[in-house]
């Protein structure tokens, strides 16, 4: 009996620690600004220099079509490095996920990991930007 019960507490503790970790993703992207696609038209229009768009599809992805002017830096479960993005500039992110999961992710890795604190999320993502008809680059 005491076997079950601490395979019971064991399994639960992970389960919960597996929950508490589920739960604090999904709030994480509530830290981030939230840039309407609008907006983010108006800057590129403007020409300003202190913004910097990131594509978080895969490479791929991007050379079909991406924001005009975004530099790709592919969602990864752990990104090795920023590619010397700028911590001087907003840093827009945007990706095609239903919930901008995987920009959502990359933010927070940035943030978390790199110490990036100027972050931004596109609302509606890559999918908003296309239903609008905003400027796209393509490789």
């Amino acid at each position: 009996m005491k076997t079950v019960i601490k395979r019971f507490f064991i399994v639960f503790s992970g389960v919960l620690v597996l929950l508490l970790a589920l739960l604090s993703a999904s709030l994480s992207a509530a830290e981030f600004q939230q840039i309407k696609p609008e907006e983010l038209k108006k800057m590129i229009e403007s020409k300003k220099t202190d913004f910097l768009v990131v594509d978080a599809q895969p490479q791929g992805v991007y050379n079909t079509g991406h924001v005009k002017g975004a530099i790709n830096l592919p969602w990864a479960p752990e990104l090795k490095s920023p590619k010397n993005l700028p911590k001087d500039k907003l840093l827009i992110i945007y990706c095609d996920c239903a919930h901008e999961e995987d920009a959502t992710d990359t933010a927070t890795q940035l943030m978390e990991k790199w110490g990036y604190t100027n972050i931004g999320l596109l609302e509606g993502g890559w999918s908003k930007w296309q239903e609008l008809g905003y400027p796209i680059g393509k490789k």
